[in-house]
């Protein structure tokens, strides 16, 4: 359970439901009897799981408890409560309430959720209480019901059939409206729509109902077909609620439409090639790095002592050779170099990273050597006209840099840093960077 025995026997131990959520990893850390009894879920179902991926039927409740949970975390949320309608495995509507608590157990701090069963409020009955759950969803929900009784088959033989008639049989007895948007249905409803009919194949709408049957839950993705288009890609996400003999007597379905993600897919993959173009091209450098674990903001006590370390763990873990060019080293010569590698100065990297943390985006140039290297021979006269035109485009503004480059910050869904990309360029295009560094400011 990652907690102390003691610990865990105290917590199990109470008579409301727990649950123990680790502030910093976000993992589930463990939960009581109670907890499991509350929500139906299976006692192994949480190991190694992340707290928010808990198996709770609507993405509003995972939400919804993640808000409650960094409400808590920033001590804001004593008072706080968040409730919610749960549907257990076995298809039983419950209202419940949670509240959290910041507590240090063996030296690690967790936040206790407190969950309660709510019967303060006179409930209506499954089919009126799942209605209103539905019309609060922002997920597309349909609740089926079967229109005529099926007697259960479980031997192969005759079991398709069986399957194929309980797929027609089961009906849609209520929808919310972001069900009625999806499907576009032009009669404006989508009651008495069958569940055989919802799908692109039969054969996928039979083999949800054959793991239904048996199972009474089941997540998957599949192909659904809407007045305007066919064959649409969605995760559907079904419950059912089972009889006293074991027949089903109601299915609730949710579904997330996929097809966005999977264009995003396909054009991410198709810039895979755009992407190596870039990277691979002579006239830009290009550097990745990262640090061994996403990097918290420092604190104004220890700033410069927390960047000098931060400067030294960010490391390259990928360069092309346009930026190896720039820097003159050789192949590989920047995989796992420390971000320091690219100042020359400690001041300047420190600011860099300063502001990376602030600003998330800041730049740097270097300026050429004065006139450059100038050999002997030359004279006066060119040296005076080479400092004359050096001085002109001084005061136009155009000033003759080494390299500029760009550093850009990554950050994780914790607002922690979790990588560095830098892009450099030996021309400014007209750029001036945030920073400037050699020739006369040297």
């Amino acid at each position: 359970m990652g907690i102390r025995q003691d610990v865990f026997s105290f917590v199990n131990a109470l008579p409301k439901a727990v649950l123990l959520v680790d502030r910093r990893k976000r993992t589930f850390a463990g939960a009581n009897a109670a907890f499991f009894e509350l929500t139906g879920f299976a006692n192994d179902a949480f190991v190694g799981t992340q707290a928010f991926d808990l198996p709770f039927s609507s993405r509003e409740i995972k939400r919804g408890l993640l808000h409650l949970f960094i409400k808590v975390s920033r001590g804001a949320g004593y008072n706080k409560t968040y409730s919610f309608r749960h549907v257990c495995p076995n298809g039983t509507i419950k209202n419940i309430s949670a509240s959290g608590r910041l507590a240090v157990l063996n030296g690690r701090e967790y936040i206790i959720f407190i969950l309660s069963h709510d019967q303060s409020e006179a409930l209506l009955d499954d089919s009126d209480s799942w209605k209103f759950y539905l019309t609060l969803a922002y997920e597309p929900y349909m609740e089926f019901r079967p229109s005529t009784h099926v007697a259960t088959v479980s031997e192969p033989e005759g079991r398709m059939e069986f399957l194929q008639k309980l797929g027609n049989a089961l009906q849609v007895k209520f929808f919310n409206n972001d069900a009625l948007r999806f499907y576009n249905d032009d009669r404006g409803t989508l009651e008495g729509k069958s569940f055989l009919s919802l799908f692109n194949k039969e054969s996928d709408a039979i083999g949800f109902l054959d793991i239904l049957d048996v199972v009474g839950r089941i997540k998957g993705e599949t192909a659904v077909d809407t007045s305007k288009a066919s064959g649409v890609h969605v995760e559907m996400n079904c419950i059912v609620k089972f009889d006293t003999v074991g027949s089903i007597m109601a299915l609730y379905c949710s579904q997330r439409d996929l097809s966005v993600e999977r264009r995003y897919k396909d054009i991410i993959g198709g810039s895979r090639l755009e992407m190596g173009f870039m990277f691979h091209q002579p006239f830009i450098g290009f550097a990745f790095l990262v640090p061994p674990q996403p990097l918290e903001r420092p604190s104004i006590e220890d700033l410069y002592t927390k960047l000098d370390e931060m400067l030294n763990q960010i490391t390259v873990v990928r360069a092309n050779e346009a930026m190896l060019n720039m820097y003159d080293v050789g192949k590989s010569g920047f995989f796992m170099k420390p971000m320091s590698s690219f100042f020359s100065d400690l001041g300047e990297a420190r600011q860099v990273l300063k502001e990376l943390f602030v600003m998330r985006e800041t730049s740097l140039g270097k300026l050429k050597e004065p006139g450059g290297k100038i050999s002997e021979e030359k004279t006066s006269e060119k040296k005076a006209s080479q400092e004359k035109v050096s001085e002109e485009k001084t005061s136009e503004g155009k000033l003759d840099f080494e390299r500029v480059s760009i550093f850009r910050a990554v950050f994780d869904n914790a607002d922690r840093l979790s990588g560095v990309h830098i892009a450099t360029s030996k021309h400014s295009y007209g750029f001036t960077p945030r920073h400037i560094t050699g020739g006369a400011n040297q």
